[in-house]
């Protein structure tokens, strides 16, 4: 009999469910297919629900660490007392992760829990009647072409991370590999066969055709690592189509921070393709608050949440202060002086008006009197080392509070402070007394990740003048008119080369998810970076996880 898992949307969004064996999840309230599906509604929220656990799995814990903490600008350095976790985060920074890490385990089981989901909802709505609840058989074919979608999107996880993975579109079946060719060309059927079904320009927060074409484009700009065969051709007749319209009607915001803001006081971004919404109390942005902020940002901030103390970029800068010469890292210093995202972050008026993306220097308190800004009286103190000390952010990652006995132990992810690193706040947490805080949205897919794919494509064919040209397009809006000529690729095409290409993605899409795949993509993933030596071996794909290896006969190890 059919089954669908329905679950309160507090309990999607913090239970973690254990390794799944046959593509099932644990059911925690249960009801019998046939007396569910009663109307309109029911379907609606059938469909939706997956989309709950989509946000969870590319916006909280495992897959976004996986992919950020074991590229070169994201690090989770332990802070004295705090964040030494067992090794977690030192062995997914130098590469020494194994098959028994929890965290190569989320990357599995996070994509297949959602893969499951879909998988039962699929199966319901084939066999549902939609004329009965007044719905039509193109109602149908779009609820079961979005799902196919979004059942893809989850498989762009699993590909990336262990290439060679089960294919399941069936309910509980336990299956096992395909080669990475075969899982690609399944995605690639799903994406294109599904495609025209869908709206264009559909609801926030659900799949369309440009989101489809959109993944696509993913796929196809890394197909050369994925499944060794180059489709950067592909990859550039969908990019064109998207950005001409074909699949919908988007537009680069003008505004730097305006994609970072969508759906704080009704704004919705014309460049996000894709986003999942959020709302505080309801379906919250949570984690990446929680991952980065001290537990003093509340207070420089205006909210009432703790922090944990963990994420930051990695350093720039050596203990003596200087930059460090390795190519890769240094996030917060490739940014241009001139470049608006660099500023200190602060909030300038009321409402939704702020600059930056970055917590940096002496943490003052939030004028509440003004609404706005902060209070320049009122200096933040720490509460570990700098206990009633001023909390001041640096770019360096030491043990300075410890004198010359702290500074020899060297700069590494194990001898962080609480006030080592600059915080990342792009997706910014706005002020929870004015009702704006956990509002903004998660944009998973941007239209300025389709410009810089074409641009890409141009660059490797190339053609450097066109591939200044789109970066440009997008890059503009990130400086002052006086500045900008100094910092045009199309003015200055010289500084266009594959190494500035490597550090403009990570400056356009950090925090976004993207580094660990666009390393890989570029050949740079084995390389050095701060307390990082070059890879000793291939590291570019997780090994498949020991407990799935265990849990499933048919699962062969992939090598790695």
């Amino acid at each position: 009999m059919n089954k669908i898992k329905i679950f309160s949307l507090a309990l999607a969004l913090t239970t973690v469910v254990p390794a799944c064996t046959n593509l099932d999840e644990e059911p925690f309230d249960v009801l019998v297919a046939e007396n569910y599906y009663q109307d309109k509604n029911s379907i609606i929220a059938a469909v939706t629900r997956p989309y709950e656990h989509a946000h969870w799995n590319g916006w909280d814990g495992d897959r976004w660490l996986i992919s950020e903490l074991t590229a070169d600008q994201f690090v989770w350095a332990q802070k004295g007392r705090h964040g030494q976790d067992g090794g977690d985060w030192v062995r997914l920074h130098r590469h020494e992760w194994t098959s028994e890490d929890n965290h190569i385990n989320g990357g599995w089981v996070g994509p297949y829990q959602g893969i499951g989901q879909c998988n039962q909802i699929i199966t319901d709505l084939e066999k549902l009647d939609y004329s009965k609840m007044g719905l039509s058989e193109a109602d149908k074919k779009a609820h079961i072409g979005e799902l196919r979608v979004l059942r893809a999107w989850f498989y762009t996880f699993l590909i990336d991370y262990f290439r060679s993975v089960p294919i399941s579109t069936k309910v509980g079946e336990r299956v096992g590999q395909s080669t990475p060719q075969e899982v690609f060309a399944f995605m690639e059927q799903e994406l294109k066969e599904a495609l025209p079904g869908l709206p264009k320009n559909g609801k926030v927060g659900r799949w369309d055709q440009a989101g489809a074409a959109a993944i696509l484009v993913r796929m196809y700009m890394n197909a050369e690592k994925w499944i060794g065969t180059p489709k950067y051709t592909e990859a550039a007749q969908y990019a064109q189509e998207i950005i001409d319209g074909t699949y919908g009607t988007y537009s680069l915001d003008p505004d730097y921070r305006g994609p970072f803001r969508s759906g704080i006081g009704g704004y919705r971004s014309s460049e996000n393709i894709f986003e999942f919404p959020h709302a505080k109390n309801i379906y919250e942005f949570g984690w990446m608050y929680n991952a980065m902020m001290h537990y003093q940002a509340r207070y420089s901030l205006d909210n009432d949440w703790g922090g944990w103390n963990g994420v930051t970029l990695t350093p720039s800068l050596d203990l003596e202060g200087n930059l460090y010469p390795y190519k890769l890292g240094k996030p917060y210093q490739k940014y241009s002086n001139d470049d608006k995202r660099k500023q200190p972050f602060r909030t300038t008026a009321t409402g939704v008006n702020y600059d930056g993306f970055f917590l940096i220097g002496q943490q003052y308190e939030f004028n509440k009197t003004k609404g706005f800004g902060y209070d320049s009286t009122k200096v933040i103190n720490g509460t570990e080392e700098y206990n009633n000390k001023p909390l001041k952010y640096v770019d360096q990652v030491g043990r300075f509070s410890e004198g010359a006995a702290g500074i020899a132990k060297g700069s590494h992810v194990e001898t962080g402070e609480e006030n080592s690193g600059v915080r990342f706040i792009k997706f910014p947490w706005l002020s929870m007394t004015q009702n704006l805080f956990q509002f903004n949205s998660a944009p998973e897919i941007r239209l300025a990740e389709i410009y810089y794919a074409l641009a890409e494509t141009k660059y490797r064919a190339g053609d450097k003048a066109g591939a200044a040209a789109l970066l440009d397009q997008v890059r503009e809006r990130n400086f002052p008119a006086d500045k900008w000529q100094a910092n045009s690729y199309s003015a200055n095409l010289s500084k266009l080369t594959d190494d500035e290409f490597v550090d403009e993605l990570g400056r356009e899409f950090l925090g976004e998810r993207h580094r660990r795949t666009d390393l890989i993509r570029w050949d740079r993933f084995g390389e050095e970076w701060w307390d990082k030596a070059r890879d000793s071996k291939d590291a570019t794909v997780f090994p498949i996880p020991a407990r799935q290896l265990n849990s499933n006969p048919l699962l062969k190890p992939n090598g790695y």
